[in-house]
């Protein structure tokens, strides 16, 4: 079953007619309830001034029973649509046909009368001063079956003028929103073709609606970080077809001549661990692309434990102790500082750091390796080395995959130009950032493990003096 897509020109449509209905209805249910209060007030008014009138008159002087009823056929001749009726205090009728059923009396007189006919009588209710019978009740009341029919007519046009105008409403809004929308049609058709060989094009800013400014932006911002994400894609596969072109080839060569001719077991044994070095060369790079690519999804450090950093320091040069003492180097811990962080990541971070350090480190030199505390529980870890400085063009690009200064590709085992990118991501899965410096002192690359969640890679390049 196709579900509908809902329209938001179908609801703007339905709102505005919604709109229009609650505010004609609103207005016809005024108007017709003031009319109808007018000529009930003028109903009543006509019957209260024939009444007074016949008080009036009962008042000025005597009158006989048949003297009465004659005035009183008088004053209701010519009046069809007029009712009188007198009625003495024991409830009999002196005056008027069959009482008709009384249906409400207010405080103030005013009566609502039911005929035989089921027709309505709106009047009033009073008592009379004298003669023919003292205390006798005056009941004068108008028919109100010609106002009934004119109310009902009334009405009747009402609700047709309403509903023409919402009807008008409706089909005048649903064009006002279309053109309204229009902009929204032509912002849709230009996203939609926007092809992945053309990311550079962004959507107009210039003539468009202020209410849709903002959404513009941020699209025409979410087109720059894909077109930056693709591009770096785009680099970083045609890093990594570099990267491994050599290596296969290698293997490929290596086995082609090994199968050229007849070998003894000696040499398939050479053949077999020279393919199994580029084969855990190979695995490395790998695994090391899946780390940063783990890192890239927002991945987060795990295992969080306190970390002195000091210590972990130590550790890891105790690890390239060979090394160091084969260049005759030296490695000095400064400071110290402890924060929640992934102790195995730490130590992974300060080896590709130190590594770094020691192919760049002169012979007999001394790589410093500084810790300090940050506020909110956070630290830095920093490795100097002396040595020449990097160039101030690489110093930005130092933390890219597969970068290297010179574009020289190592020698085998000094790694593929990831392990400073590596870094970077172990800084920001502990919500920290890298530093670098680099200047005829010497350099120094670091990275921090933050407390708080950080916005984004907080990278600070400089060049020293």
């Amino acid at each position: 079953m196709r579900l509908r897509t809902p329209s938001m020109q179908r609801r703007l449509t339905l709102w505005l007619g919604v709109i229009a209905l609650l505010a004609s209805s609103l207005a016809g249910a005024l108007l017709f309830w003031t009319l109808k209060q007018e000529v009930q007030r003028q109903e009543i008014t006509e019957a209260r001034g024939k009444a007074e009138l016949i008080e009036h008159l009962v008042g000025m002087q005597s009158h006989t029973p048949q003297a009465l009823s004659d005035m009183l056929d008088g004053i209701q001749a010519g009046h069809g649509h007029l009712g009188i009726w007198i009625t003495s205090p024991d409830g009999t009728l002196r005056y008027g046909n069959a009482t008709p059923e009384v249906l409400s009396v207010t405080d103030g007189g005013e009566v609502l009368l039911r005929n035989a006919d089921d027709t309505r009588m709106r009047g009033v209710r009073l008592t009379l001063p004298g003669p023919p019978e003292a205390g006798a009740t005056l009941t004068v009341a108008v028919n109100t079956l010609a106002n009934a029919r004119f109310l009902y007519a009334y009405g009747t046009a009402l609700l047709l003028i309403c509903a023409l105008w919402i009807g008008a409403t409706v089909v005048l809004a649903a064009w006002a929103v279309r053109r309204t929308l229009a902009p929204v049609r032509r912002l849709s058709g230009q996203a939609a073709s926007i092809q992945p060989e053309h990311l550079d094009v962004r959507l107009p800013v210039v003539g468009i609606d202020r209410e849709l400014s903002d959404l513009v932006a941020s699209f025409n911002r979410t087109l720059d970080r894909l077109q930056e994400a693709y591009q770096q894609m785009e680099g970083f596969n045609a890093d990594v077809a570099h990267e491994l072109r050599t290596p296969l080839a290698t293997l490929i060569n290596g086995a082609q001549v090994t199968l050229s001719s007849p070998r003894s077991a000696e040499e398939l044994r050479e053949a077999l661990v020279s393919n199994l070095e580029e084969l855990e060369d190979l695995k490395t790079l790998v695994n090391d692309m899946l780390f940063l690519a783990r890192a890239d999804r927002g991945e987060q450090a795990a295992d969080l434990a306190p970390a002195r950093l000091e210590q972990e320091a130590l550790r890891v040069a105790e690890y390239f102790e060979a090394t160091l003492e084969a260049q005759a180097l030296h490695v000095a811990v400064q400071g110290s500082a402890t924060c929640a962080a992934n102790p195995g990541l730490v130590r992974r971070a300060l080896a590709n750091l130190l590594a770094n350090a020691i192919r760049a480190t002169p012979r007999g030199a001394t790589i410093t390796v500084r810790c300090a505390a940050l506020p909110d529980g956070a630290a830095r870890l920093t490795v100097h080395n002396p040595g020449p400085p990097i160039p101030a063009a690489d110093l930005p690009r130092i933390f890219d995959r597969f970068f290297r200064s010179g574009g020289a590709r190592p020698p085998r085992g000094e790694g593929h130009g990831l392990g400073l990118a590596i870094v970077r991501a172990i800084a920001r899965m502990h919500n920290g950032g890298v530093t670098a410096a680099s200047g005829p002192a010497g350099t120094e690359i670091g990275f921090s493990l933050g407390a708080r969640p950080a916005q984004d890679d907080k990278r600070v390049i400089r060049a020293t003096d």
